[in-house]
């Protein structure tokens, strides 16, 4: 009898060693998966520690790390590009966009190209088919709140952001630039990109993003704006909706552009962004800059009229 209960407590003994053997190592395991993750990638609760205001008032975000991406090709027929949707995750979202790269060229330069307000990547087609007619591979993104990206806070919700900035949480438009900051990570892991040659395009709000993205990353060669802008805000009484505003707005990155250019395109009779705005942007930035306005009553999306001058800014900017 004896015998028999020594023999059922060792059993136990060992069914207890062994179930503490396989707990520790599922929590090794879980634990090195969190550890090993991008910051891009980490849990909801620790994108706050994603991003800071520093002490200009700038918006600065962590090292990004490597990034998660799918893509699937598409047929396209008639065309001087070829076309793969992309995916990829940033801020626990997946962000997708449209990548197209001109048949003709060997590693071409890249455009990112975040549109205006309600323009989806399939809508802003135009744009990206321009420019792959002049050699350029093009990003195009959905802004955050429509096509495939959709749903959530859209990035002109001011009102939005500032409730997650006071709470602790992520502004959606703090988002919308990190999008842009990994679409340039994502290009750079492109064999068959330049992605140490690119530049960054934004159209109406998406200008807003376009030139805070280039004044966090150097790595873009420039900014390209259609109907850019900067918001128009004059300040409140509450410091922390100042902090939020100001760590937006364009002009307060215009000073980390230089020696990289800002060109601007704009028509004078823009029904959505006066002219006087662009031109009060424009003339906040340093040198070198430029500013092309059209007659016209066109706002936020791409015109024929910019070839020209849209062919001697892309090639001032990437250098081909």
């Amino acid at each position: 009898m004896k015998k028999k209960q020594s023999n059922h407590n060792l059993y136990i003994a060992i069914c207890a060693v062994i179930f503490v053997v396989v707990f520790c190592l599922f929590a090794y395991i879980w634990w090195s998966s969190l550890s090993q993750n991008s910051p891009g990638e980490n849990t909801t609760a620790n994108y706050r520690t994603l991003w800071s205001i520093d002490n200009s008032g700038k918006l600065n975000f962590t090292a990004r790390g490597p990034i998660k991406a799918d893509s699937d090709v598409m047929i396209q027929t008639g065309t001087n590009y070829t076309l793969e949707n992309i995916s990829y995750s940033s801020f626990g979202s997946e962000v997708y966009a449209f990548l197209r790269i001109p048949t003709n060229v060997t590693k071409p330069p890249v455009v990112i190209i975040d549109p205006a307000l309600t323009m989806t990547k399939e809508m802003d087609a135009p744009t990206a088919e321009a420019l792959c007619d002049m050699g350029y591979a093009t990003l195009t993104l959905d802004q955050r709140g429509y096509g495939q990206t959709g749903g959530g806070i859209i990035s002109n919700n001011y009102s939005a952001g500032f409730n997650e900035f006071i709470n602790n949480g992520t502004p959606v438009q703090y988002e919308q630039i990190y999008d842009i900051l990994r679409g340039l990570d994502y290009v750079k892991t492109r064999s068959d990109l330049d992605g140490n040659d690119t530049a960054v395009m934004g159209e109406s709000v998406g200008s807003v993003w376009a030139i805070d993205a280039a004044g966090i990353e150097p790595q873009f060669k420039g900014v390209i704006t259609i109907s850019g802008f900067d918001i128009p805000f004059s300040g409140s009484d509450n410091p922390q909706e100042n902090q939020f505003i100001y760590s937006l707005m364009p002009s307060k990155y215009l000073s980390s552009l230089p020696p990289r250019k800002l060109s601007m395109f704009q028509f004078n009779n823009d029904p959505i962004v006066p002219l006087n705005m662009s031109e009060q942007l424009y003339n906040e930035a340093l040198q070198p800059k430029a500013l092309y306005v059209y007659n016209g009553s066109i706002h936020g999306m791409w015109n024929d009229a910019f070839e020209q001058n849209m062919t001697i800014e892309l090639k001032d900017i990437l250098g081909r």
